[in-house]
């Protein structure tokens, strides 16, 4: 049983790659709010509340000086916000393809199973 949450997690964390950039590991609110469509205080705001999780990193300053804190934001960490707050899984996203391609001539099925022939050849 446990194995196949862990695949579950597996299938919808690969479910949102896309939506990040290659080969980043850490983000700034900035980038996570570009990345999940709000303000960078609605990011920073869901960090203090845990509903983001990460890491603050602390600036020098002068003593008695206020610290300014940069925020950063695992990769893994983004992932699992989007997976927490999406209302849908990869089961329920392939259900609807499903359902959506079911009633397409075979004409139109040959094109779209050409486009992804080409795509799994790309990966």
């Amino acid at each position: 049983k446990i194995g196949n949450i862990m695949m579950q997690k597996i299938v919808n964390s690969e479910h949102f790659e896309f939506l990040l950039p290659p080969n980043k590991r850490w983000f700034s609110p900035k980038e996570v709010a570009y990345v999940i469509g709000k303000s960078d205080q609605y990011v920073r705001d869901a960090f203090d509340n845990q509903k983001i999780l990460g890491h603050i990193l602390s600036g020098r300053a002068p003593k008695g000086a206020e610290r300014r804190k940069t925020y950063q934001i695992s990769r893994e960490n983004l992932l699992l916000y989007l997976m927490q707050t999406a209302n849908y899984d990869f089961e329920d996203f392939s259900d609807y393809l499903y359902e959506i391609l079911k009633n397409r001539t075979l004409s139109q099925l040959l094109q779209i199973q050409h486009i992804i022939d080409k795509l799994i050849k790309q990966s």
